[in-house]
């Protein structure tokens, strides 16, 4: 597990029933994202079952009232982090948000998510407020990214301190106070470990995870060049949810443009209120956002091409946090 985005450290987080296979073949890595049923091998029975479905049926258990049992940090993990971030004169016990800015050098060469990337110097308001707050920000991620100026303990930037022990990144996944990042892979391993998440630049899409009650501060989308953002309602109408890459965006005559620093530093603000405990959900905006959702996952769930490919679910259908109040502070008629 040494490719970008894996983690050798995540086999001693789950179920000894569970076994690893590492292989470095790409064509039958991309054997996982199939579903094609059951299959012997030898004398093995192999299930061929994509991630896609997996999730759907793990949110539908969840949904129905099941179980959700998280990841435990392994005790010689926890030992190995904290003994890294010390001797970089990081005290581990400090509070601390983790940050993360997804790059396109997660994947070099790979595009086709560029709409998920967004410019790490516009959060730099929403990083200074969290100082401010008393919490050191710990970034992960891919290295060489603008500091911005703040001081190297106060911004912790752990991918430029070159070969260091993997360790580290789960446990400032698993014991954060919360995390600002966008809707890619450590959220969902902070949501693993029960860390709450700001998620940021956050697109439309069917995958989310309905187990986490997280803030969400969502991307804007436009028809190409118009100033005019998008309602809601347009958005499911127009089915971009379905819609994964940035050059089927585009051909489809739509732009998706990120969060202002304004509208980040906003989100945070209310980030900080949840934490402090002095929040309280809007009942009456989360729950006309998710009435819409469930409008477009009932259409989505009759076309028989959805069913086929295992989209007939959209995650924002169901409960799974809130939105961010300078959604409609910034575009009041977003939910109309």
């Amino acid at each position: 597990m040494s490719w970008s985005g894996t983690n050798p450290w995540i086999r001693n987080c789950t179920s000894p029933k569970i076994r690893f296979i590492e292989i470095d073949n790409f064509d039958a890595l991309v054997l996982g994202t199939k579903d094609a049923g059951f299959h012997r091998i030898g004398n093995l029975d192999c299930l061929f079952a994509g991630p896609r479905s997996i999730f759907i049926r793990f949110y539908r258990h969840v949904l129905a009232g099941g179980a959700v049992k998280f990841l435990e940090l392994p005790e010689e993990a926890e030992s190995i982090a904290r003994e890294i971030l010390s001797a970089h004169e990081i005290d581990p016990d400090a509070p601390f948000v983790f940050f993360h800015n997804r790059t396109l050098a997660y994947v070099p060469g790979m595009t086709y998510h560029a709409y998920r990337t967004p410019k790490v110097e516009t959060y730099q308001p929403s990083i200074r407020r969290l100082i401010e707050a008393g919490y050191r920000v710990i970034r992960i991620g891919e290295p060489g990214l603008d500091t911005m100026g703040f001081p190297p303990d106060a911004y912790v930037n752990i991918p430029d301190w070159g070969e260091v022990d993997r360790a580290v990144d789960l446990f400032v996944l698993a014991r954060n106070a919360f995390g600002l990042a966008q809707n890619s892979g450590p959220i969902w391993v902070a949501g693993a470990f029960g860390r709450p998440v700001l998620r940021t630049n956050a697109p439309f899409e069917h995958m989310n995870m309905p187990y986490n009650d997280d803030l969400t501060l969502f991307k804007h989308y436009h028809v190409a060049g118009s100033a005019e953002p998008m309602r809601y309602r347009q958005i499911l109408d127009a089915g971009i949810p379905a819609i994964l890459f940035s050059d089927k965006i585009a051909e489809a005559g739509y732009e998706v443009r990120d969060n202002s620093p304004d509208e980040l530093l906003a989100a945070t603000e209310e980030m900080l209120d949840r934490t402090a405990g002095t929040w309280q959900r809007d009942v009456e905006t989360d729950t006309a956002f998710r009435a819409l959702g469930a409008e477009y996952e009932a259409r989505i769930a009759a076309d028989p091409d959805m069913q086929a490919s295992n989209f007939a679910f959209y995650g924002y259908a169901h409960p799974f946090g809130s939105i961010a109040r300078v959604t409609l502070e910034a575009q009041p008629g977003f939910l109309d």
